[in-house]
């Protein structure tokens, strides 16, 4: 390395004195350089992240003067260089602090000889143990958030996201990036209750952590509804389900008082948004006192809305033709439609002689029909009865629904007695189209 560097030297001053004109032979002929100076390790000096010293050796047959340059991009404040200048041999004293930061630092020292021979030197440190800088710490969300947040992640090393467990309202679009300056999306669905909400989430990168906070306000209070589609169940004394539809737009819950808790029983106990319950009593064992019951939902915190369904369960009695037993709608299922036409199958068991009526209630709106809120289509026939009666009170009932208009029609199957009506556990879309043409 030494030999090239004093090399180049020399041949640039033979190559000037070929270029001064006309001379003797004497005067032609090459001479060395009247100043040489030469750095050992060559132009380009690399120290590590936690480099505070390094040493290096200069060559020089002249006196010369050292200076720096610096990186205006990414200044290299803590850099010391001494000595300033030098007469021949000598060493350069490289001091610096241990580099933390994400990037290199970059700086040149620039040697020049009081003949004004120039050596330039750069000096790198290379960028410190993993470090990782986080656009936002603590990122907050309206109720109803209008889209993501961006957060952006600048890091020397690899990193991955750690999401909570248990939280399904937290969205991240990224969860590993590698070295730079990179960009994650970061959303949450809109709030469903009054009271606000928070999380956090860890980027780790190398051997530590990073935390960032999510925060989301809660709904309004006055913007909270809750309705349940009846205010009153009228149960059989043997025992049987029904089905409560809930209407809302936060989460909501239910519960029973503990005083009915043993022959009452409510599932789910909460939801969120529009769902449905399935309320299912135990056969009330006295035959002289009928029994009732409150399932209260509510939704909100702040300022909680209520409803309450009154159940009332009849005496329980073994007799058929009871006004007091109910019968039960245990599946309802489409078995064809095509164009303006519909098919349904439901099973029933407790048909008794005190069935007034049985078919398929419809709404084209209401996507829990009822007879109080929609069309019906009865199918009530005297035979078809009196045979489900004679094989024990169960069988399978059948309802057609034709020349509907073209659109989405909510179907549910009920069968009302004189107690009152039940309806099936679920409610069947059947899609309507315009008739073909033969």
């Amino acid at each position: 390395m030494k030999t090239r560097h004093i090399f180049a030297i020399v041949a640039v001053a033979a190559l000037t004195a070929g270029l001064t004109g006309c001379k003797s032979d004497e005067e032609l002929a090459a001479k060395p350089a009247k100043e040489v100076i030469l750095v050992e390790e060559g132009s380009s000096i690399v120290m590590a992240s936690g480099d505070m010293t390094k040493d290096v050796k200069i060559r020089a047959n002249c006196a010369w003067k050292m200076s720096l340059i610096q990186d205006a991009n990414n200044p290299w404040d803590a850099l010391i260089v001494q000595p300033a200048a030098g007469n021949g041999d000598g060493t350069l004293v490289i001091q610096s602090d241990q580099n933390t930061a994400i990037y290199d630092r970059l700086d040149t020292i620039m040697l020049t000889t009081d003949g004004g021979l120039q050596q330039k030197i750069a000096v790198r440190q290379k960028s410190g143990d993993p470090t990782i800088n986080i656009s936002q710490k603590t990122m907050s969300f309206a109720a109803n958030p209008l889209g993501a947040q961006l957060l952006t992640i600048n890091s020397n090393d690899g990193w991955n996201i750690v999401t909570p467990a248990g939280i399904d309202w937290l969205h991240i679009d990224k969860l590993t990036g590698g070295t730079g300056a990179q960009s994650v999306n970061v959303s949450v669905d809109p709030a469903t209750t009054d009271v606000g909400r928070s999380t956090s989430f860890n980027i780790n990168y190398g051997t530590s952590t990073a935390e960032v906070v999510v925060k989301q306000n809660g709904m309004s209070s006055d913007d909270v509804y809750l309705h349940v589609n009846t205010s009153e169940l009228n149960m059989s004394g043997g025992g049987g389900e029904q089905m409560l539809y809930v209407e809302s737009n936060a989460a909501w819950r239910a519960f029973v008082p503990s005083s009915a808790q043993s022959w009452l029983w409510i599932e789910p106990a909460q939801g969120v948004g529009n769902g449905e319950i399935r309320v299912r009593c135990e056969p009330n064992q006295s035959t002289e006192r009928e029994r009732m019951s409150l399932i209260v939902f509510v939704a909100g915190n702040q300022n909680p809305k209520q409803f309450d369904v009154l159940v009332q369960q009849g005496t329980y009695t073994t007799s058929r033709d009871s006004v007091n037993s109910q019968p039960v709608i245990q599946h309802f299922e489409l078995m064809h439609s095509q164009n303006n036409f519909a098919e349904m199958v439901f099973m029933v068991s407790g048909m008794t002689a005190d069935v007034e009526d049985y078919g398929l209630v419809y709404s084209q709106r209401n996507q829990s029909p009822a007879l109080d809120n929609s069309e019906r289509r009865s199918a009530f026939d005297q035979q078809q009865l009196a045979e489900i009666i004679n094989r024990g009170g169960s069988g399978e009932l059948w309802g057609f629904m034709e020349n509907l208009q073209p659109g989405t029609y909510y179907v549910r199957a009920y069968v009302r007695t004189k107690s009152g009506v039940v309806y099936s556990p679920n409610v069947v879309t059947v899609t309507a189209t315009a008739q073909e043409n033969p």
